[in-house]
C-alpha cells in the first residue's frame, strides 16, 4: 500500500551529500546517501508532487526542476550492501520498469567506483568542468561536452560541486531503434559510429563539443522531463526526444567529433575521426594520395586504417559518398548530367554515367523518371 512506500527527492540526496562532505569529509554512494535519509526520518511516506515543467528553462530553471523530481526509495535502499562489490550494473536492476531511456543527475561527493554497464551512458555537461576516468586514462569534460560511453567501458565520472552534468540512460537492446535514423545514414561519421560504437565490444566512448548548443540544451531539458514522467507515452516520447538530442549535437559538434579508442593507447595516439572529416569536406578532389600526405601516413598504411575502421576500401567510400551527392543534386535540382558529374568529382561524363549504372541499376536519367 502506498503508507509502506518511501520517496525522496534528487535535491534531498544532493545536499545530503555536500552537507556531509563538508561536515566529515566522506563520501556516500546513491543507495547508502538514501538509506542515511531513512535511518533519519526524513523520507516522505507518498509520492512529493511531480514538479512543473516548461520549455525553455534557463540553466537554473532547469536545475530547480531537477531538484525536485521524486525518486522511489524502497528499491534502492537494498542495493547498500551490494553496490561496493559490483563492479558491473546490469540494465535489469538499474532501469525502471517500461523505460527504454531515463535520466539522472549527477551529484558531487558521491562514491564513485570505476564499474561498467551492459547499457550506453551519454553524459551532457551544462556547467563547469568534471573528469571522466575511463578505462585507467582520464579526460577533462567542458561545459558543452556531450559524452556518449559504449557498454563494457569501465568508468566512473567523480564530480565537484558547481558541475552541472546530467546523463541519460540507454538500453543496449533498444539502442539501434532509438538511433535508428542516425545510425543509417551513409555519411563517414554514422560508419565509424556504428562500427567502433556500437558494433564491437571494445571500450571506447565518443566524444561531442556542441559549444553550448541552445537546442542541445532544450531537448537535453524535455528529455529529462519526459523520461521521469510515469505515464504510458513517456517512453515513446523520451526515444523521439534522445534521437534529437543525438542529432542536434551532432549538427552543432560537426567539426569537433573525437571517437576514444582504448587499446592500451596513450592521449598521442592518432584521431582517426579527422581522416573522416577530411574525407567528408574533400570528397570531390581528394586522393589516397593527397591523403596519406595529409596525415604523414603511407598509402599502404593508411589503406589498412581505412578498412580498419570503416570496413571499406578508399575507393568504396569515396565512390559512395560521390553517387549520395549525385543523387541528392539529380532529384532536388535542375543541373544537367554534366554539370552534376563535374560539381561530385568526374572529369567525364561517361565515366560518372558508368559508375553510377553500377551502383544503382540505372543511368542518372533512368533513375530520375523512375523515382
Amino acid at each position: 500500500m502506498e503508507e509502506n512506500k518511501s520517496y525522496a527527492t534528487i535535491g534531498m540526496v544532493y545536499d545530503f551529500l555536500v552537507d556531509m562532505h563538508q561536515k566529515t569529509g566522506r563520501s556516500y554512494s546513491f543507495p547508502e546517501a538514501i538509506a542515511t535519509l531513512g535511518r533519519e526520518g526524513h523520507l516522505f511516506r507518498t509520492m512529493p508532487d511531480f514538479p512543473p515543467f516548461h520549455y525553455g528553462m534557463d540553466l537554473e530553471e532547469y536545475v530547480s526542476f531537477i531538484r525536485k523530481l521524486p525518486i522511489y526509495a524502497d528499491p534502492i535502499i537494498p542495493q547498500v550492501h551490494t553496490y561496493m562489490f559490483e563492479p558491473s550494473v546490469e540494465e535489469v536492476v538499474l532501469f525502471p520498469d517500461g523505460k527504454d531511456v531515463f535520466c539522472i543527475l549527477n551529484m558531487p561527493h558521491m562514491v564513485m567506483l570505476p564499474h561498467t554497464h551492459n547499457f550506453f551512458e551519454i553524459t551532457y555537461v551544462l556547467k563547469g568542468s568534471c573528469t571522466l576516468l575511463f578505462e585507467g586514462e582520464s579526460a577533462t569534460l567542458s561545459a558543452g561536452d556531450l559524452c556518449i560511453i559504449s557498454p563494457g567501458s569501465r568508468h566512473s565520472l567523480p564530480l565537484e560541486p558547481g558541475c552541472i552534468a546530467p546523463s541519460v540512460m540507454v538500453r543496449r537492446s533498444t539502442f539501434d531503434s532509438v538511433f535508428g535514423n542516425l545510425l543509417t545514414q551513409k555519411d563517414l561519421l554514422s560508419l565509424f559510429f556504428r562500427n567502433n560504437l556500437y558494433g564491437t565490444k571494445r571500450a571506447n566512448y565518443l566524444l561531442l563539443k556542441t559549444g553550448n548548443d541552445p537546442f542541445s540544451f532544450h531537448s537535453m531539458q524535455q528529455l529529462h522531463y519526459e523520461s521521469n514522467l510515469p505515464d504510458s507515452y513517456a517512453n515513446d516520447c523520451a526515444v523521439s526526444l534522445l534521437n534529437l538530442l543525438l542529432a542536434r549535437a551532432l549538427r552543432a559538434a560537426s567539426a569537433t567529433v573525437t571517437l576514444h579508442h582504448y587499446d592500451g593507447y596513450s592521449e598521442k595516439d592518432f584521431d582517426f575521426a579527422l581522416v573522416l572529416q577530411h574525407i567528408q569536406q574533400n570528397y570531390r578532389t581528394v586522393t589516397l594520395s593527397s591523403l596519406a600526405k595529409t596525415f604523414h601516413f603511407s598509402e599502404a598504411y593508411l589503406s589498412k586504417l581505412i578498412r580498419k575502421n570503416l570496413n571499406q576500401s578508399f575507393t568504396e567510400i569515396l565512390r559512395t559518398l560521390k553517387m549520395n551527392h549525385a543523387v541528392e543534386y539529380l532529384m532536388n535540382t535542375s543541373m544537367k548530367i554534366s554539370e552534376i558529374a563535374e560539381k561530385v568529382g568526374y572529369d567525364s561524363v561517361d565515366h560518372f554515367t558508368r559508375t553510377f549504372r553500377k551502383v544503382y541499376g540505372a543511368s542518372p536519367l533512368e533513375y530520375k523518371k523512375t523515382h
